[in-house]
């Protein structure tokens, strides 16, 4: 009896870009596209992180390179997207969170979760589209959400309207996007152990 097998998940030539790539979610996606044979750019504000992952991924055999960039700077990130060459699939997992109870959110608090969850996602998923469409070429974007995107936690009130946020995007996304045959989509992890 010959078991059923997966066929193989192969990237070659295929050009990826990966937001929050210097630890965590980003890391562990960056390291299974370039596995998958993608060339992977790694995206982050720490530059000697993405640095060792990028070297981590050359001596694994795999193609990278990296970017340092603040995406919440949105004129910054989108000139750095348009000079990054071809993108085929961008992981839009940058992402951070300020644990607190309602009423202890601050302005602060509340803005910098949202402008990095939701509004630099939007944006830097905008500038890989509007590459891809202007080329005539499908892609895929990945937006990483979390389960608090479907259900409510404690002391998570602004990280869980950001991700509620993320995952309506990417169901309006992929219906505005579906007839340039760019597919968009979300992964929305539990409770994973990384950094943040």
């Amino acid at each position: 009896m010959q078991l059923p097998r997966t066929p193989s998940f192969r990237l070659d030539g295929r050009r990826a870009l990966v937001t929050g790539a210097g630890r965590g979610i980003g890391l562990a996606a960056a390291a299974a596209l370039a596995d998958a044979g993608a060339h992977v750019t790694l995206v982050a504000r720490t530059g000697p992180e993405i640095e060792a992952v990028a070297t981590a991924i050359r001596e694994a055999g795999g193609g990278a390179d990296t970017l340092v960039l603040d995406l919440q700077d949105l004129a910054a990130a989108e000139r750095a997207i348009a000079a990054a060459g071809r993108v085929d699939v961008l992981v839009n997992n940058a992402g951070t969170n300020r644990p607190k109870p309602f009423t202890d959110v601050t302005h602060d608090d509340y803005d910098a979760v949202m402008d990095l969850n939701l509004r630099a996602a939007f944006f830097v998923a905008q500038a890989v589209t509007k590459r891809l469409i202007e080329a005539g070429r499908p892609g895929s974007i990945i937006n990483i959400s979390s389960q608090m995107g479907h259900v409510g936690g404690a002391n998570r009130t602004i990280y869980c309207a950001s991700k509620w946020g993320m995952e309506g995007l990417t169901k309006a996304m992929a219906v505005d996007l579906a007839a340039h045959r760019i597919r968009v989509n979300t992964v929305s992890p539990g409770l994973t152990d990384t950094p943040l």
